[in-house]
């Protein structure tokens, strides 16, 4: 799944967290991941866990806004 970010100088954070939480990301470009959650049974779990876990995220740095897409 690819993860969109508003501010690049978030990129580094984002990414050291995502690895904290089990995720594999890997940089597109400046502001674009591809995440791969390793411990998601299927698809479907993974985009909901990547999902609650950027919200709570986003929550945590003001500002800055992540969209997700499959």
């Amino acid at each position: 799944m690819r993860v969109q970010l508003s501010d690049s100088a978030c990129l580094p954070p984002l990414v050291d967290d995502l690895l904290r939480g089990g995720c594999l990301p890997t940089q597109i470009d400046e502001t674009t991941l591809e995440v791969f959650h390793p411990l998601a049974d299927d698809p479907e779990e993974a985009r909901v866990e990547l999902a609650f876990f950027l919200r709570a995220w986003e929550s945590a740095h003001p500002g800055v806004e992540l969209t997700l897409a499959a």
